[in-house]
């Protein structure tokens, strides 16, 4: 599993040890503590030699460079987000990896909100470099399935909230979690009307788990499942169950493509928890201070 020390990543290192499975999780930090291995997917030897050293049956690619960092540094998000993966696909070919299972974003979408929830038969039209990235894996591994190489399919992922998220623009995804003064407030950049399609990082893991369990799958693209909030009701369940005040944006009108993950869900029998359940349990374990 690459990205394992992402927001991502570390859920689904617990769900997978939960589960018993045997996992080699890499990443390019090393965490001796979590005997995660150092891989640069950049390196064709590095990668290489993961799969050379040890009989990978299954890859859950999460390793990506974000979206602000993939603007701010294109052409090296690019080596990143396409050629390693593309490094990583060419292996696990070689290595006869029986499914490849990649984490992909709702970007491949566009930034636009349509009139309707998208759903997977809606056609891709990204506009940004980051979803032009994740859309471009995603026909490489669906040409590289036709061709009998691995199985292949693509998580299309929402916006993630959840606690632990370390490397982000919108650091309030993991704010509202968090135990904080309630004289500090949490800036959620969106005006009241914005809808805005949530998932919690537990639910991803989850997903992901089933996709890797699975024997047989209908599609090589899915939607996450996903929670649609208004920004105002959302600013209003937060203050509500965490009692921290919350803070919108009007300057981003809108929230992205409104998702519709009902092909998972029906496929697979899966419903997410629910955020105000999220929020709740989180209210019990970290209650906001007073000072």
């Amino acid at each position: 599993m690459t990205g394992a020390c992402g927001h991502i990543g570390r859920e689904v290192c617990c769900v997978l040890s939960n589960a018993d499975r045997r996992i080699l999780p890499v990443d390019l930090d090393h965490d001796e503590t979590r005997d995660v291995l150092r891989c640069d997917l950049r390196s064709k030897s590095g990668v290489s030699q993961l799969f050379q050293a040890y009989p990978i049956r299954e890859v859950i690619h999460l390793a990506g460079i974000l979206p602000s960092a993939f603007q701010a540094d294109p052409l090296t998000a690019a080596d990143v987000n396409l050629g390693g993966s593309c490094e990583l696909m060419r292996q696990s070919a070689a290595a006869h990896v029986k499914r490849f299972i990649f984490a992909s974003s709702m970007s491949v979408y566009g930034s636009s909100p349509p009139r309707r929830p998208v759903t997977e038969d809606d056609p891709p039209a990204p506009d940004e470099p980051y979803g032009a990235s994740k859309l471009a894996v995603e026909l490489i591994g669906q040409t590289l399935a036709r061709e009998k190489a691995f199985e292949f399919v693509a998580l299309r992922i929402a916006r993630v909230v959840g606690l632990g998220i370390k490397k982000t623009s919108s650091p309030w995804r993991s704010q509202i979690f968090e135990a904080r003064p309630q004289r500090e407030s949490v800036c959620v950049p969106f005006a009241p009307g914005a809808m805005l399609s949530l998932v919690h990082v537990e639910d991803v893991a989850q997903m992901l788990l089933t996709l890797s369990e699975t024997n047989k799958m209908s599609s090589s693209v899915y939607n996450t499942p996903v929670e649609i909030w208004e920004a105002r009701r959302l600013k209003e369940a937060i203050e509500e169950l965490r009692g921290i005040r919350v803070e919108l944006a009007p300057q981003v009108p809108q929230g992205g493509p409104i998702c519709d993950g009902s092909r998972f869900a029906r496929e697979f029998g899966f419903q997410v928890k629910g955020l105000r359940d999220y929020l709740s349990s989180c209210a019990r374990s970290n209650p906001a201070s007073l000072t």
